[in-house]
């Protein structure tokens, strides 16, 4: 076979195999997964396919195709670095290729022998770098593969170096007897490096790419977090171990099973609303109780990632579930005692229902909210007719019976859940009627007497009847920014001590900006 078969026998070679690799590399969808060999393979192969176009007079074509064979050993030194675990630094190989290539030209202006002399003594340099990375540090389970690609390298530097050699110890014979007879061994041992260095390279390459899916696929497996992915119907095709531990379940149990039916019922408006995310391609993070296998439900913190493919079509889901159980029970534990606290706080001890301080509260909130519409607010003040006289007679136990009975009959009388009765000091309760006109306080008023004459709360100390009565006052007012909520409170305290003048009497008015008017006896 002559020389200019074999030239081109590598140009194709290293054409189709950078090619290859090209497809290899964006197929996966790892662009890094092998860096500067597409480049390596590009070079020689241009290199190559140019010095088989060249004549026996060394010209400008001959000169690029050195330069190109040397940068491609150049390149493909780099890559069998990256491929060994060490990185190159961009610097560093933009560097180095400008000074290959400004070298491949200063070579061109030596005579025979010594400019092929330079061309393969920098062949030999760049051959023996790789053979310096593979050898450094193997590791016991690549060591054959690699000590095997470093001892290729090595002979091929080995050859290129004796030629260098020959080149400028014996010129004569470099010129006459060795351009004939050592030079051929030249392309055939190019071509043998092609094939050997190839084909281990690409099982190097494939060797790393299998480590990192196992690094990864560790990881995963011995992470305290649970790991979950979907396909494209949304039902599980991977969980790791400590995922299927946290639920209850076999990891084979897990397989095939739907993501819904791993939440609870309460939570599937979250799952369908989290999967038409993912179907969208959109991540998110969110909490949500799980059903774990014996029917409990548990608390995880989900980050869930949508896996597309190239072109955007949705092909499932990535989810790392992190256990928050503890951690959200005890927050919902807290909300719920901060409720009983809230509830404790506004609420009457002796009677159960609202005290002083929600009274004071709600007539805040409510006035603000009804100055914004000008609308009406009542409040009705009551007072238990000698109530003093009722404990001295029949003592404090029977005294705070009486007004849990009061208190209760009071709640019951009010009908909207936006009205309030509270207890508001000793023998005193009051109503808190938002949007209420002054009539509809009055029917109120007029129901709580009625149900308290209802009672039959037996009274024998006092002088109205023989069982306890109320005395009631009535008072309502329009709601505004330029006035107080103080002042239908004052006006229902006013109504209150001239009914009390009388007792079991409701006295009712309407708060006007002049004052208290249309006050009637009833």
């Amino acid at each position: 076979m002559d020389l200019k078969t074999v030239m081109l026998m590598l140009a194709v070679g290293s054409f189709s195999l950078g090619l290859l690799l090209v497809l290899f590399k964006f197929s996966l969808g790892k662009p890094r997964l092998a860096p500067f060999w597409v480049e390596a393979k590009m070079m020689q192969a241009v290199g190559s396919f140019l010095l088989y176009l060249r004549t026996d007079i060394f010209d400008c074509v001959t000169a690029l195709a050195n330069a190109a064979l040397l940068l491609g050993c150049a390149y493909e030194a780099w890559a069998v670095r990256e491929l060994s675990g060490l990185k190159v630094r961009r610097r560093l190989h933009l560097l180095s290729s400008v000074a290959i290539t400004a070298l491949s030209f200063v070579f061109a202006f030596l005579r025979e022998p010594y400019r092929t002399g330079a061309y393969f003594l920098g062949h030999s340099a760049l051959y023996f770098l790789p053979t310096v990375f593979l050898l450094r540090n193997p590791s016991k389970r690549r060591f054959s593969l690699r000590m095997t690609l470093g001892i290729v390298y090595c002979i091929g530097s080995a050859l290129f170096l004796a030629v260098s050699l020959v080149c400028f110890a014996m010129p004569e014979y470099a010129v006459t007897v060795g351009r004939r007879s050592l030079f051929a061994m030249i392309p055939g041992t190019s071509f043998c490096l092609f094939l050997f260095s190839g084909f281990i390279l690409l099982m190097l390459a494939k060797e790393r790419s299998d480590m990192q899916v196992h690094r990864f696929q560790h990881i995963v497996e011995i992470a305290n977090e649970g790991v979950i992915i979907f396909d494209e119907h949304y039902s599980i095709s991977y969980a790791n171990k400590n995922m299927a531990k946290l639920l209850g379940y076999t990891i084979d149990e897990l397989l095939g099973m739907h993501g819904s039916s791993l939440f609870p019922p309460e939570m599937l408006d979250l799952f369908w609303e989290q999967e038409a995310l993912r179907k969208r391609g959109e991540d998110s993070v969110y909490e949500s109780r799980f059903m774990t296998k014996s029917g409990k439900r548990h608390w995880f913190l989900v980050s869930a990632k949508a896996i597309v493919d190239e072109n955007g079509e949705f092909e499932g889901s990535f989810a790392v579930l992190t256990d928050i159980n503890e951690r959200k029970e005890a927050e919902l534990q807290l909300v719920e005692s901060n409720r009983l606290l809230t509830e404790l706080t506004y609420q009457d001890g002796l009677t159960g229902i609202g005290n002083r301080r929600c009274f004071d509260a709600t007539l805040e909130r409510e006035y603000q909210r009804l100055s914004r519409t000008g609308a009406t607010l009542s409040v009705i003040l009551m007072d238990i007719d000698h109530f003093k006289e009722y404990n001295d007679y029949y003592g404090h136990v029977k005294g705070d019976e009486c007004l849990r009975q009061v208190g209760s009959a009071i709640a019951g009388s009010i009908r909207r859940s936006g009205d309030l009765a509270a207890r508001y000091g000793g023998d005193e309760f009051a109503c808190i009627l938002p949007d209420t006109e002054l009539e509809a306080a009055v029917k109120t008023a007029e129901r709580i007497k009625r149900r308290i004459a209802e009672l039959k709360i037996e009274h024998k100390a006092s002088k109205v009847t023989g069982y306890v009565t109320l005395s009631l006052g009535v008072a309502a007012m329009r709601c505004s920014p330029q006035r107080l909520p103080s002042e239908v409170v004052a006006a229902a305290d006013k109504l209150l001590y001239k009914a009390k003048l009388v007792r079991d009497k409701i006295e009712y008015g309407e708060v006007a900006e002049s004052g208290l008017q249309h006050v009637i006896h009833k």
